[in-house]
């Protein structure tokens, strides 16, 4: 076990017509997940090891370290109640970068629950529906989404069968996002590498799946990169590629009773990686050249700033989202 180091964070400047306030976390890193455990309990995950955790609303931050795990990327993160928490590690399974660790003391102790090292193996997102019941998604074995399932709250993970994929389909692990939950029993999984992008939908936890191409062109970097669940059979979702961050081309698709559309959006094209809901009607979605926001629950959208993030997070009119070197900010309804 290694104890975290408390630490200081100073509020970086804001300008006054941004809505996002900086809460930066004191680490050069780049941070690939976040959860919001509560209105100023935040935690956010990624390079180097890194996992910090704020119960202050990011006044101080603490490091919570995994005993091994500094040269682990932490590309998935899940907060399950101000204790709880849950990380996944993205890299090659068969070098032994391919984990699951569970705190139950915010992030003082840890416990390796998963470690997979079939070759081929990369573990992409995580989510829980509830506090017991969540999946880790990893990039396909054997022509199939690697899927594993935990019924316990993140102590033990079985695999069970993903829906089959196409040779060269993958999930992008930028945003702790290509996998979502809806309502219910529904999941979602979005995909890159093939000509266009994918989406997959399940109604009943996984035991069949609806795939279709998802309108955005994809190649081995450009794809669908996150989404977020809007309803029953809606959500959305968004990508672009990341070589070519400002490509030409729309980069948020409503995908609604299977049937798609890209809504307007007044802005600059580029890649956008995670989306968050602020509230009943506000969506935001975040990316490394800037963010957009919607009003009317994802039919229009605007770029309000060039703020750069790669994830989000949202609970109750509090949306985190985290980029590279350690950057942290915080959008309050």
């Amino acid at each position: 076990m290694l104890r975290g180091v408390l630490l200081a964070a100073a509020l970086a400047a804001t300008p006054a017509h941004a809505a996002w306030r900086h809460i930066d976390l004191p680490k050069d890193a780049t941070l690939r997940a976040v959860a919001v455990a509560g209105p100023r309990a935040f935690r956010v995950s990624g390079s180097k090891g890194t996992l910090g955790v704020t119960d202050d609303g990011g006044a101080t931050w603490r490091l919570a370290a995994v005993a091994g795990g500094e040269a682990l990327d932490f590309r998935g993160l899940a907060a399950l109640d101000g204790k709880t928490l849950v990380v996944t590690s993205a890299g090659d399974g068969a070098a032994g970068q391919a984990r699951i660790y569970r705190s139950a003391d915010a992030g003082a102790s840890w416990t390796l629950a998963f470690e997979t090292k079939l070759p081929g193996s990369f573990l992409d997102a995580v989510a829980f529906r509830d506090t017991r019941n969540g999946l880790v998604l990893g990039d396909p074995v054997d022509g199939r989404w690697f899927l594993l399932r935990t019924t316990d709250g993140g102590k033990t993970w079985v695999r069970r069968p993903g829906p089959p994929v196409e040779p060269g389909e993958a999930a992008f692990a930028a945003s702790n996002a290509a996998l979502f939950l809806g309502p219910r029993a529904e999941i979602w999984i979005v995909s890159g590498g093939l000509k266009t992008a994918r989406i997959f939908h399940s109604r009943d936890d996984g035991g069949q799946w609806d795939i279709f191409d998802a309108i955005l062109p994809a190649s081995a970097t450009a794809g669908l990169f996150g989404g977020l669940a809007l309803g029953k059979d809606r959500a959305v979702v968004v990508g672009g590629d990341y070589k070519n961050e400002l490509a030409a081309g729309d980069g948020i698709v409503i995908a609604e009773a299977f049937g798609l559309f890209t809504p307007p959006h007044e802005g600059t094209p580029r890649l956008l990686e995670g989306v968050g809901r602020l509230n009943a009607r506000t969506l935001i979605a975040v990316g490394p050249r800037g963010t957009s926001v919607s009003r009317d629950d994802g039919e229009t959208w605007k770029q309000v700033d060039h703020d750069a993030f790669h994830a989000i997070a949202c609970r109750a009119g509090t949306c985190v989202a985290a980029g590279a070197k350690g950057k942290v900010a915080v959008w309050r309804d």
